[in-house]
Formats: C-alpha cells, structure tokens, sequence
C-alpha cells in the first residue's frame, strides 16, 4: 500500500502543495496523512494514525526529509525503526536517490550508504535549523539595541515556521514567496527583516 504524509508547521499554512505532490505520485486521497505542527518531536495525531495504518510491505512518501522530523536523533531513528524494524519502505521526493527499498535491494553495501547519507543529511537539516535560530535572536538582538524591535504584538509563528521563512529567504525566495509561506502581507515580511524576527 501507498501512503502520503504531510507536515506544515502551523493551521495557518497551507498543505495544499505538498498533497498535490502525494496524489501526483499516485498516493489514494485517504491514504494522504497531515498534520499542522512543529516538527520538534514525533509526537503529531497525523503521524500516530500514519503507523496505525502502516504494514510492512507498504511505502511512504515524504515531500522532504524535513517533514519527518527537525531532531537528528527523531529523523534517524525513526527512519531506521521503520525500513528495519517494521519493514515500511520510505520514499524521499526532494532527494530521488534517497529511496530506502533502493537502498534495501543493494544489501551490506546499500545499508551502509543508507546509513552515512541519512545521517549526513539529517545533521545538515539540524544545523541548518539552529543556524537560522541564532541569526534570528542575533537579529533581535541588534534590532533591540536600536530600539527598532517591537516584538510580535499581533502574529506568532512557531520557531519552524521562521526557520523555513529564513531558509527560503536565503535560498533567494522573494518577500512575496515568504509572505505566502507565513500567510501575511509582504509589508509584514518587510517588518520581521526589518525588526530581526526573519534574516534577509
């Protein structure tokens, strides 16, 4: 069977991108799996219903590796419990060479890429995360000095939230890519560069 899970990191964004990517890979429309939370830890309705499902044998698709989990230690360890643990087959749609029934039909040696590509990819992704967390509180930090930072008086986004807007920033997104990511006016993403909440 073919499953489909999908992770924005609030209510207020949108799933609609990455449902479409499941259907487009012929996931069935009720065996698409969503949650809308940070992806800190596993712990999600959508996921838990997800392995309630699951069988071995059976495939997951994943838009990226990201929306599994944001930890090292959750990604890898939830990776590894599934492919070889519960025999669940994980497909990576960002990533199409990180396929784990690929991996599985190398043996030793398909295990062994497996397990440094994962890890490696896994770490880049927890880096990059805390990265963009420390520029953001070195931002506010420096907007506060200037007496420019306001704090966020209306919109609070979850830490998540602000590091995708973050990476898409310095991945060259518009302001109105953000806008559209966070569900705000492009003024706003104007004014969490400006106050140091996002980094340009």
């Amino acid at each position: 069977m073919l499953y489909g899970y999908v992770r924005v990191s609030t209510v207020e964004q949108s799933e609609e991108r990455q449902v479409r990517s499941m259907l487009a890979e012929g996931v069935e429309p009720g065996n698409v799996y969503v949650d809308k939370a940070s992806g800190k830890d596993m712990d999600r309705p959508g996921w838990a219903a997800l392995m309630g499902a699951v069988a071995p044998g059976d495939v997951v698709v994943l838009d990226s590796l990201d929306r599994l989990g944001r930890s090292y230690d959750d990604v890898t360890v939830e990776w590894r419990r599934l492919t070889r643990e519960v025999g669940v087959q994980l497909r990576v749609l960002d990533l199409p060479f990180f396929d784990s029934e690929g991996f599985a039909a190398m043996g030793d040696v398909g295990r062994c890429v497996e397990d440094m590509l994962l890890s490696l990819l896994a770490y880049v992704a927890e880096t990059e995360r805390k990265k963009m967390l420390r520029r953001q509180a070195e931002g506010i930090a420096v907007a506060k000095e200037r007496g420019a930072y306001r704090g966020r008086s209306k919109a609070e986004f979850d830490v998540d939230v602000i590091a995708e807007a973050n990476a898409l920033l310095a991945g060259g997104g518009t302001r109105a890519d953000v806008a559209r990511l966070l569900g705000v006016h492009r003024n706003t993403v104007s004014n969490m560069i400006r106050d140091g909440r996002l980094v340009a």
